[in-house]
């Protein structure tokens, strides 16, 4: 065996592959902040990068999820075609996406709102309908 790839040289190389790997796991680039809609039960998500002030990086798609639960009452899908939006309001897919799922009517509950390379972001709808933001954000993307 060489000293290029003699044991020491494939360790470091393994390590740096390894640091590498979750460097990438836990690149954060995007952001989805939530706000109520003009329309009740029409929450629309605004993308941004993770300091709320630039234009979004690539999102290759958008779900909408009820917490706990991993079935999408929406979900969309970029076709390529276009760069993303700034803002998403909810049941209705802006130019360059697809709709992959529902829309379902938002019921009383709680869910979470997934962007590609970004953190979670989580809304309520409360038993009389109306749409409460909750702030924590602590989760990476799907």
């Amino acid at each position: 065996m060489s000293h290029v790839t003699g044991p020491s040289s494939l360790r470091a190389i393994a390590l740096l592959a390894l640091a590498f790997s979750i460097a990438a796991c836990e690149a954060v680039v995007n952001r989805v902040r939530v706000e109520p809609g003009t329309t009740p039960l029409t929450p629309v998500f605004v993308l941004t990068d993770t300091t709320g002030h630039q234009p979004s990086g690539t999102i290759y798609g958008l779900s909408v999820v009820r917490c706990g639960d991993d079935t999408a009452v929406w979900q969309l899908a970029a076709d390529g075609s276009l760069s993303a939006p700034s803002r998403i309001e909810y049941g209705h897919a802006p130019p360059g996406y697809v709709v992959r799922s529902g829309p379902e009517p938002l019921r009383a509950g709680c869910y979470d709102v997934f962007v590609t390379d970004g953190r979670r972001a989580r809304f309520r709808v409360d038993a009389a309908g109306h749409l409460i933001v909750d702030a924590r954000r602590d989760s990476t993307s799907r």
